[in-house]
């Protein structure tokens, strides 16, 4: 018995972009911008329609946003306490927001819509502004020879090391992301190749990589880069 394999290329990244059957993948950067735009388009909604009838007594749409934003200040508030929590409530909602709606927009365009995470810039862009966070926040605790002397605590032979680590941190959270975003869009991309033979399974997985594993990647992010900042300045 012989068979035959036809050779194709699989997928061109990072922009192009057909994955898998030739399905369009739009730019990550014109992903990226939908997103921001449609945050920033819900946000100017709230503040005009929804903030000025908040009550004391949420209801609601106030329950949604309250839920969320007390939700995350609790987080933030119970790894850094009050002072940097609150701080570092907004920057991390942040991003909570824009690759949560990176998921919704790969959730309802499967096929043409490529999260920006999936594309290491973008993943590379947040790591490095958390990266900046940590030493703004620890040379602001320390001070600038404080920070440094900490480089070398307990002892000065530890120094060089304690420096390379702290400078792949941006480059583990930018690859850790980066990599789960683009192997779940993969996965996702496959099934939904032979979704002639099944709509069922696709669909059903598509809650799992482009929500549940989405939301996961997100807990995570936020979890490192808070322990990143509390390590620097405690």
């Amino acid at each position: 018995m012989n068979i035959s394999i036809d050779t194709e290329v699989l997928a061109h990244l990072p922009d192009g972009i057909a994955l898998f059957g030739g399905m369009p993948i739009t730019n990550t950067l014109v992903t990226a911008l939908v997103a921001s735009a449609a945050l920033m388009v819900l946000a100017l909604l709230a503040r005009i329609f929804a903030l000025p009838r908040f009550r004391e007594q949420p209801a609601g749409v106030q329950n949604v946003l309250e839920l969320m934003v007390e939700g995350m200040q609790r987080y933030t508030i119970g790894r850094l306490g009050d002072g940097l929590g609150n701080q570092l409530a907004p920057y991390m909602f942040t991003i909570a927001a824009f690759i949560g709606m990176n998921g919704f927009l790969e959730l309802i365009g499967i096929g043409v819509a490529r999260p920006a995470p999936s594309d290491l810039n973008c993943t590379f862009g947040l790591a490095l502004v958390t990266f900046v966070l940590i030493q703004v926040y620890g040379i602001k605790k320390k001070g600038i020879k404080g920070r440094l002397k900490s480089y070398a605590t307990p002892s000065p032979v530890i120094f060089p090391i304690k420096l390379v680590t702290d400078l792949a941190v941006p480059v583990s959270l930018a690859c850790r992301m980066f990599g789960n975003i683009l192997g779940g869009m993969i996965v996702m991309e496959l099934l939904y190749s032979v979704a002639a033979l099944s709509f069922v399974l696709p669909a059903f997985l598509s809650a799992y990589f482009t929500v549940f594993h989405t939301g996961m990647q997100v807990f995570i992010f936020i979890t490192l880069s808070l322990a990143f900042i509390e390590e620097a300045v405690e």
